[in-house]
């Protein structure tokens, strides 16, 4: 007749995510001018984390979108070549708020 106990799991052994598409985006505003063109491999070289990975193509995928870069793929699971297109931040107030997604 006791009442069940509420099951609870163990969530501690969990990192939180810290990764933002905000921060990887302003990250891409600097790098991308100076480079001009340049793969998504070279643009992911120095990250570790898979998350930060995924982050970051989400970033790059935004700047498409307003038209900051421009994207080549010429194979199915190919090398993604992007490349800057000399815009000033035209879409950066579009940008500046990505984290808070409402969908």
């Amino acid at each position: 007749v006791a009442p069940k106990p509420t099951p609870r799991v163990d969530l501690d052994h969990v990192a939180p995510i810290r990764a933002s598409a905000t921060d990887a985006i302003a990250e891409l505003l600097e790098e991308l001018p100076l480079a001009g063109r340049t793969t998504f491999r070279e643009l992911t070289a120095g990250l570790v984390d898979r998350i930060e990975i995924v982050v970051r193509f989400l970033a790059v995928l935004e700047l498409y979108k307003v038209g900051m870069v421009d994207l080549e793929q010429p194979r199915t699971f190919g090398e993604i070549t992007v490349a800057w297109l000399g815009r000033d931040h035209d879409g950066a107030r579009e940008l500046a708020e990505i984290d808070a997604y409402d969908g």
